[in-house]
């Protein structure tokens, strides 16, 4: 079997996201500002909806 990598628990608390967030700063983690009004949408071409299933009739 492959290995699976573990998740972290989801944060319960505000003592919890406090603690995580202390961690990933002392292990070198970077917080980045990013502007009001940016998106992390890279493409505005094409399609936005998402098709599940195309069904045909019969």
């Amino acid at each position: 079997m492959a290995n699976k990598a573990k998740k972290a628990a989801p944060v319960t608390s505000r003592d919890d996201l406090e603690q995580h967030i202390a961690e990933f700063l002392k292990s070198g983690g970077k917080v980045q500002k990013i502007p009001s009004g940016v998106s992390g949408q890279t493409s505005t071409s094409g399609p936005r909806q998402i098709v599940l299933s195309h069904k045909t009739s019969s």
